[in-house]
């Protein structure tokens, strides 16, 4: 095992990772509460309707679902190189979804967008719980989670400055902003529509400058350096068929279980927040009657409270065990999106959506943890990728799709309100089905779950060979 969990606090280097893997992490939040806090202008602008909406949202989805396959190259070209292409992609993406002029464009931008962002995400857990000392471990990956979280509230304190109404009076952010966008469509020879939300994806390209602190100030992981120089260096396709036939050990008798359960919790989770994601803006501003200046400030304030979710699941899962913790958490916050979806006034929607942002970021903050320790060094990366964003995210795309055919016959609040039983049933898998991996180190979890697997593979082995064979006679 490497030296770099060995020590019980966080050093100078473990503190100078976190800080800038919490850069590239913050715009997680940042980019999707865009999308949603955007929602409404970007319609208008290109002609969206709503039924329309819960099928463009499933697309780009689906980017999230193709992450997967970042995630497993790194376990073959490292965790590092893969976090900075996957940057620079989402900048270039989401600078590209500022110019778009069609639905089709918005859909393809905002697809790559998600693609590179949610692959970036899941790295930068992954090299974050490779590094972290062992007890520390779940508190430093849900600090990178909370800071996903602050990058919500960046975008919901900035979007009342672009998301102007009609008749607003204008800012020195937004005509500077417009101002770029001017001069870029002249280059690119467009005729300029005005539409403020553009000047909000400008802000996506950002990270570009992020590149030279993730290429020189963080290393490559230890424990990938232990296990790269036993792995042959060959072509790209040779490289990528022998990922995808490493990848088929995670349906093996040996780790299929922990595949299942990582498989189970995020579908159940996502069976919820992806559609709420979706349309609680257009909820808040088309049928409570919300500005945008108020709904920017309840979401600021939701993940601001948000953000504590993050840290006292840190606290939680490493004193009291990340299955409690997780199926407490998936309990209530089903309970709160309820409330929220239910409540069409504007003091209520202040009070449940800080409710229901701080119970599931304490819930997804330990989801992210567990999924991160359960696999081995060589299989870390693919197995988070295949179960997290491929397999765990089939709710994300199916959801709002579905849903997108039946708001206009069920309406927002109980389209919602019928998907809110997804996270009661991955606290009720968990709890029956889900290892504990609490206070151990990576190599002890694997130790674990390895005798696990075979403890419950001798018994049906052994039923086989008894029912395969005959008395003598």
């Amino acid at each position: 095992m490497s030296d770099a969990s060995s020590s019980e606090r966080f050093g100078r280097y473990h503190i100078t990772l976190l800080a800038i893997l919490g850069i590239a992490t913050l715009y997680e939040g940042f980019d999707a509460s865009m999308l949603t806090l955007a929602s409404v202008d970007v319609r208008a602008t290109l002609g969206i309707g709503l039924d329309e909406w819960g099928t463009l949202y499933a697309i780009t989805r689906a980017g999230m679902v193709a992450s997967f396959f970042f995630l497993m190259c790194a376990d073959r070209f490292g965790r590092r190189t893969l976090l900075v292409i996957t940057v620079a992609g989402f900048a270039l993406a989401s600078l590209a979804t500022a110019f778009v002029q069609t639905k089709a464009q918005f859909a393809v931008c905002q697809t790559l967008a998600r693609l590179f962002l949610t692959a970036q995400y899941g790295l930068a857990i992954i090299i974050a719980g490779e590094e972290l000392p062992t007890r520390l471990r779940g508190t430093g990956i849900t600090i990178l989670t909370a800071f996903a979280t602050i990058g919500t509230v960046a975008m919901a304190k900035a979007s009342p400055f672009f998301l102007l109404l009609e008749g607003d009076e204008g800012n020195a952010v937004d005509d500077f902003a417009m101002e770029c966008v001017a001069i870029a469509f002249g280059w690119l020879g467009i005729a300029n529509d005005g539409a403020h939300w553009r000047g909000l994806y400008l802000i996506g390209g950002v990270p570009l400058l992020l590149l030279p602190l993730l290429r020189y100030g963080i290393r490559e992981t230890a424990r990938f350096r232990e296990i790269a120089d036993s792995r042959i260096q060959v072509s790209l396709i040779a490289t990528i068929r022998a990922q995808f036939s490493e990848a088929r050990q995670l349906i093996r008798p040996q780790y299929i279980g922990r595949f299942r359960i990582v498989v189970l919790l995020w579908n159940c989770v996502n069976l919820v927040i992806a559609p709420a994601v979706a349309y609680w803006a257009i909820y808040a501003r088309e049928e409570v009657g919300m500005t945008p200046a108020q709904v920017g400030n309840v979401v600021m304030w939701a993940y601001i409270a948000g953000t504590f979710g993050h840290l006292l699941a840190g606290q939680l899962i490493d004193r009291i065990g990340r299955k409690v913790t997780c199926a407490v958490f998936y309990t209530l916050a089903a309970v709160a999106i309820v409330g929220l979806f239910q409540t069409e006034t504007t003091v209520g929607q202040y009070f449940w959506h800080i409710t229901t942002v701080f119970l599931f970021n304490c819930a997804i903050g330990a989801t992210h943890v567990y999924s991160s320790e359960v696999f081995p060094t060589e299989l870390r990366a693919t197995g988070y990728g295949w179960a997290t964003n491929l397999f765990g995210r089939a709710t994300e795309v199916v959801i709002p799709l579905l849903l997108g055919m039946l708001i206009p016959v069920m309406g927002i609040s109980w389209g919602v309100t019928a998907v809110a039983i997804g996270p009661i049933l991955g606290a009720i898998l968990l709890l029956k089905f889900g290892p504990e991996t609490r206070g151990l180190s990576l190599e002890e979890i694997q130790q674990k779950l390895d005798g696990d697997a075979a403890r419950a593979v001798s018994p049906k082995l052994a039923a086989r060979q008894a029912s395969g064979s005959s008395p003598a006679g």
